[in-house]
């Protein structure tokens, strides 16, 4: 005959009994009742933990709009673009509480390229989403153009990304029964302010500024990678953003079409555009002009957090490729400049666009720092005023 094996009571199942006058163990097993009642009250701790984790978050929440009311304004006049105060970030899982950001502040000025770097869970993705108003924070300021967002609520904080923050993403998000024009008249229909005409006419200057107004009626299955992503660029200033958001904007590319992207950005940023980026890329932090390294969720300075795409050989054969570019972009402008004797004045423009693409877009650096580079070196009896190169 088996023998009954032997179950020890514990303190729960001493505590079912005293509440309910039944026994726990019934012959040896686990009563059905204990076991059901167990579950509830597993449930009821769920519940109640949750409970107190939005409870301590609806007073932090509470805790800023009376700062705010005792500010007399939703937010502050400050000279930076954007101001990060005390930033935190905590996610349930179940029962635990993750904290994503812990204590982030930073400041971020109108023309900044920013570069957010740092392994996978350091909270770079969480801090760019609290930036782009795609999420709210738990405690702490965010600041943009002196309005605070991080007390917005949903439908004013789709008001803000839709007219002050622009988008671009690692995988593009195009609409793929759209052409790339289409594409980029999208945001410019929430928009009042144009008419369909000056609308078409907004998204055909944006695509001639990422170079693709040749490509505006392929769709997206049509254009490559590259392209794909220059119509997205394109598409993240249709209603003229303060600040363009950029989530791992070269991970989906080849690490030649990449560099080709950064490129367009790094003139896009020349001519005034403001970018905060997070990037598995080292190169990306090559093209900002501040980086920032993340970890744990905090920003830190304790040794950079290199990159995880490109290797150093790879670093070592782009700088050389872009180094003989530069040398053919110089060739090329005197050789412009000689079938166009005679004129004093020429559009620096018009110089840009009789040089081949492949070369413009892998340069070491914006095409006016090389033309004034030749001034200084006296290669170039001439000087750049505005729009225009001045030969003398």
């Amino acid at each position: 005959m088996p023998k009954t094996p032997l179950i020890k009571k514990t303190p729960l199942m001493e505590k079912y009994e005293e509440e309910t006058g039944k026994l726990a163990i019934w012959k040896g097993e686990v009563s059905k009742q204990f076991t059901k009642w167990k579950q509830k009250q597993e449930r009821e701790e769920i519940k109640k933990e949750k409970f107190n984790i939005i409870s301590q978050s609806r007073i932090e929440k509470k805790k800023m709009k009376r700062e705010a009311k005792e500010d007399k304004v939703p937010g502050k006049d400050y000279e930076h673009l954007i101001v990060v105060e005390n930033l935190h970030k905590t996610y349930l899982l179940g029962t635990t509480a993750v904290a994503a950001l812990r204590g982030v502040d930073l400041t971020i000025d109108t023309g900044d390229f920013v570069d957010i770097m740092g392994p996978s869970g350091s909270g770079k993705t969480t801090l760019l989403n609290l930036i782009g108003g795609l999420d709210t924070p738990t405690r702490g300021k965010i600041f943009l153009e002196g309005r605070n967002i991080s007390m917005l609520n949903d439908n004013d904080l789709a008001e803000i990304r839709r007219e002050r923050i622009g988008f671009v993403f690692q995988f593009y998000n195009l609409l793929p029964q759209m052409t790339a024009l289409e594409n980029v008249m999208v945001p410019l229909h929430f928009s009042g302010n144009l008419s369909r005409r000056g609308k078409r006419k907004r998204a055909m200057d944006l695509l001639r500024l990422v170079g693709l107004d040749e490509r505006a009626h392929h769709t997206p299955s049509e254009l490559s990678g590259g392209e794909q992503q220059r119509v997205a660029i394109a598409r993240a200033f249709a209603n003229d953003p303060g600040v363009v958001i950029l989530d791992e904007v070269t991970g989906d590319l080849d690490s030649k079409t990449g560099i080709m992207i950064l490129n367009l950005l790094r003139d896009l940023n020349k001519r005034g555009a403001t970018f905060v980026a997070v990037s598995h890329d080292a190169a990306v932090s090559e093209f900002a002009n501040k980086v920032l390294h993340m970890r744990d969720g905090k920003l830190t300075t304790e040794g950079e957090i290199g990159g995880m795409k490109e290797t150093s050989i790879m670093e070592l054969k782009r700088k050389q490729e872009t180094e003989i570019n530069k040398e053919k972009c110089k060739s090329k402008i005197f050789q412009f400049l000689f079938a166009n004797q005679g004129k004093t004045k020429i559009k620096v423009m018009e110089i840009k666009s009789s040089i081949p693409s492949s070369i413009i877009m892998n340069l070491p650096q914006h095409f006016e720092d090389i033309l004034q580079e030749m001034i200084e070196e006296n290669n170039l009896v001439a000087k750049i005023d505005g729009e225009l190169l001045i030969l003398q």
